[in-house]
């Protein structure tokens, strides 16, 4: 039976040792199961939209500005801003419940978005789901640490991050058959989807099975002890701040390389499908079947292959592992990405595509991995929501809205995307470069002082 907060003397034997009576490995990683399939519905959304540019631009009458906005800030805005309010609740309520509700709302508001019928109604719903997605990551970071010894979480985190490219593959696969799919549904239920676009009926699609996982989650996924803490009481006001600035070199390492390669991220979500549809002229379910079929396997193995290495980097003493893991994400993205956005052909570009592909997720699982390696239990939820809030703001506005701008303004035509996408990549994995290279002493000097070594 996994361990739960029933007990105070639990508690306190779990602060004396902390690799006493960790939960049954078999429930443990059903709990990843249940997590990566909430983060994957949620993944889907982001991934979804960005499939669907120009029909909603069609329908909406909208610029490719304002498409990038809706991509970017309007999910951004208020996914940041819950972020350290969502971190302060993750350290101090019960994670479980408070994740259910957040898958709640962003699969309903995911839901809401096919009913938009106008571009305010779309921004509306898009910073609901916002709000609804800023639990997740910190909620789910923060329960995978208290089912797995450290010796064990560098692969749970890993195996959290499948739902990356489960969420991706998905999202394309369902993007690309909305035709089909849509024609489907009217032909059955006329009355109900007849006068609905491919891409509302989209929306409706991919929102309504996190409503069922919200239930599932809630039902039967149990609150885990909560391990590593400076003590058996709350963190007292202030905590956050001075372990903040007694690691300042760390935290800012690990956050700002993150929130840079997130925006390469969010930049590739949003308008890489774009590319293919206007440069090479694919159909989007040309474009859906292609990157269901390349995107998962490539994510599956960039997802599992962050952990397994920093696994062998921790198992020859090496404990800069994370920061090495984003490192290499970001000097293969700043080579490939322009290689591939810029390539005369559809099979070049591919080609090119598929070494980031297999390492997209390698930034944010080793984030995840090294927050978690230098913060206690009782801030790591906190801790997490700042990094949410860096990501937010810098990853999903400028990642997404930087493209529209750059499409209006510098290069315009078709291939424009291209070149603007090039930008993003180029310019973000450098800054990354940057942070990473002499910020790497910083994290392993915060490994290595007294106050970090029970994290």
């Amino acid at each position: 039976m996994a361990v739960t907060e029933s007990t105070t003397p639990r508690l306190i034997a779990a602060l004396a040792d902390p690799e006493a009576a960790w939960p049954r490995p078999a429930y443990a990683w059903y709990v990843i199961a249940i997590l990566t399939a909430a983060s994957t519905f949620a993944m889907l959304d982001r991934v979804a939209i960005g499939l669907m540019v120009d029909p909603i631009k069609h329908d909406l009458h909208m610029s490719d500005t304002q498409m990038g906005v809706l991509q970017g800030l309007a999910f951004a805005v208020f996914y940041s801003l819950f972020g350290l309010p969502v971190g302060f609740l993750v350290d101090r309520w019960r994670r479980v419940r408070l994740l259910s509700a957040g898958v709640m709302i962003w699969s309903a508001a995911t839901m809401a978005c096919g009913l938009a019928q106008s571009y305010v109604a779309l921004f509306l719903t898009r910073i609901t789901v916002g709000a609804g997605e800023s639990v997740g990551t910190p909620s789910s970071a923060s329960l995978i640490a208290d089912y797995f010894s450290p010796a064990q979480r560098a692969r749970a985190m890993g195996a959290f991050m499948v739902a990356g490219a489960l969420g991706q593959s998905l999202a394309y696969l369902i993007g690309g058959v909305a035709v089909g799919a849509a024609q489907s549904m009217r032909t059955m239920a006329g009355s109900i989807f007849g006068a609905m676009a491919d891409w509302q009926i989209t929306f409706l699609l991919i929102g309504a099975p996190g409503v069922l996982i919200s239930v599932v989650l809630l039902l039967t996924v149990r609150e885990p002890v909560r391990r590593e803490r400076m003590s058996a009481k709350p963190a007292p006001p202030g905590a956050l701040w001075t372990r903040l600035h007694a690691n300042r070199g760390a935290y800012a390492t690990v956050i700002l390389a993150a929130a840079s390669n997130g925006a390469v991220i969010a930049a590739q979500v949003s308008w890489f499908p774009s590319l293919f549809a206007r440069v090479h002229h694919w159909t989007p379910t040309h474009i859906g079947t292609v990157f269901a079929l390349l995107g998962f396997p490539c994510g599956l193995s960039s997802a599992l292959s962050a952990g397994w290495i920093m696994s062998w980097f921790a198992r020859r003493g090496r404990t800069d592992g994370p920061v090495l893991i984003m490192l290499g994400q970001a000097l293969i993205w700043t080579v490939f990405g322009p290689l591939k956005v810029l390539a005369p052909t559809p099979t070049l570009a591919l080609i090119a595509h598929v070494p980031t592909a297999l390492t997209a997720m390698w930034s944010t699982t080793a984030a995840l991995t090294a927050l978690n390696q230098i913060t206690p239990n009782e801030l790591r939820g906190q801790v997490i929501g700042i990094s949410s809030i860096m990501t937010g703001l810098v990853a999903s506005s400028l990642g997404s809205a930087s493209i529209g701008v750059m499409n209006d303004l510098l290069f315009k035509g078709p291939s424009g995307v291209g070149w603007s996408l090039a930008c993003v990549y180029v310019g973000c994995g450098l800054v990354s470069a940057i942070v990473l290279l002499p910020g790497r002493k910083a994290f392993v000097e915060a490994l290595t002082r007294k106050d970090c070594s029970p994290c």
